[in-house]
Formats: C-alpha cells, structure tokens, sequence
C-alpha cells in the first residue's frame, strides 16, 4: 500500500486527527524531509571569453597532420571541430588524436573549483553532468589529479563517451567512481578512486583511430550530487567494453 493511499484513509477515517497522519509519515518516511543540495556548474560557454580557459591539443604539434578548431557558436556553446588524420610520420610512433583541455596556465583555478565544491557541496559532489552534441564517434572525458609523484604525470582518468550523432544534444551524468585509471591512454590493472577535489584538468579527446571530420559541441559541464550512486569498492573494474582502451602492458 503507498503512502499517499495510506494517508488518505486516514484523513477520511472517522475520528482521526492530522496528528495521526504526521505521526504515520514519520515512522514510515524515515528521516526528515532534507532539501536537495544544489548543483555546481562549472563551465558555462556564453562568449569567447568563457574559453580562454580552455586549449586545443592535437598531433600537430608532434608533426602529424590532425587539425583541429574551438570556437563559440552563436547559441552560446562550445564548438570543437576539425579532421582527425591518422598516417604518421617516420619520427612519430603513433599520431591521430585531437582534444579540448582545459589550458594548462589555469589549472590552479580549476584546482580552486574543485577544492570550494568540495567544501560549498559539503563533500556530497557524486560527478559530472555534461550537455553535449556529438557526432556519433567515441570521445573520452579525461580527468587529471594534482600530481604528487614523478610517476603520476602520464596518468589519466577516463570515462567513455559513446555520442549518439544527429540533431538532438544529450546529457551524459557519470559518478566519478565510473572513471577508468590510464596511462599513456592505456588501462591499467591498478584502479583507484577519482578523487575530485584533486582534479587540476579536464577535458575532451578523440582518438578513435579513424579518420574524417569530427564535431562535438558543449553546452555546459557542472557537478552534480547522483543519488544512489554505486560504491567504488564494489564496481567491476575491468577494461570496459565497446571502447578502444588497451592495457597498458600491451603498449
């Protein structure tokens, strides 16, 4: 029986008093009515000036033959588009990426953000909601942490992003316990929580090994609190499936 059903036979039972009907929700409702914490955006991409936070990486940089382009749209959105090339040269081992990270000279202030969420939200942030409108290729959001080790630089978390394509954007929610440990873009055996107010860079990149036109445009990306989100200790940490992550040992 619901306790709305509930409740309603017991305001219309003869002799009942609201007292019985408070007294019914408090012993089967549990804890007290809480309000929902509020969630925290982090990026919003309005003008041109909302992305001098953020840089574009390719192989182009190394010698290979990848372009890539960010820029705003007129509808207030961050649009990351180019050609993904994947020949590679002679002194190159392996080329055709392209991503959108948030810049390196800024990394203390995504740090900052981090770190006063974390505070702020009462430590209650559970991941990421991201509005997006890809193009129907495997994108992967990256995560670093501050580093504290020599070792830790090549490390990265990455979640999978499997964009649906077409006209219509889409959000994606992901617990950060969802985030994949890699190195080099290779799983490792070695998992660990993503511990978010760690984060100092963020990001979006293609690698998916195919070559063509690529689009992705971003609407917004704030943290979120994610009820019933599953615990890390219990999370099958396998290399996911239906995406091109190798292990790292396989490199």
């Amino acid at each position: 029986m619901s306790v709305l059903r509930r409740a309603a036979q017991i305001l219309r039972a003869p002799g009942k008093k609201m007292e019985g009907l408070v007294q019914y929700l408090d012993k089967y409702e549990g804890k007290p009515y809480e309000p929902r914490p509020v969630d925290k955006f982090m990026y919003l991409f309005q003008s041109k000036r909302d992305l001098e936070d953020w840089e574009v990486q390719c192989d182009a940089e190394l010698g290979g033959k990848s372009l890539a382009k960010l820029e705003t749209t007129r509808s207030g959105k961050a649009r990351f588009y180019g050609l993904l090339n994947t020949e590679t040269p002679d002194w190159l081992t392996a080329s055709g990426y392209a991503g959108m990270f948030t810049a390196e000279k800024r990394q203390n202030a995504v740090l900052e953000i981090m770190q006063s969420a974390k505070i702020t939200g009462d430590g209650q942030y559970k991941g990421f909601e991201i509005r997006l409108r890809g193009d129907g290729r495997q994108w992967k959001m990256n995560c670093q942490e501050e580093q504290f080790r020599r070792l830790e630089k090549e490390m990265m978390f990455q979640f999978i992003l499997n964009t649906r394509g077409g006209p219509e954007y889409e959000i994606f929610r992901i617990p950060f316990s969802k985030f994949i440990r890699t190195a080099r873009g290779g799983y490792i055996q070695s998992q660990e929580m993503l511990e978010f107010d760690l984060i100092k860079s963020i990001g979006f990149l293609l690698s998916d090994s195919i070559d063509g036109p690529f689009n992705l445009e971003v609407d917004y990306i704030k943290l979120i609190h994610i009820p019933f989100c599953e615990d890390f200790d219990k999370m099958d940490r396998r290399r996911p499936r239906h995406s091109n992550l190798m292990r790292y040992e396989d490199l």
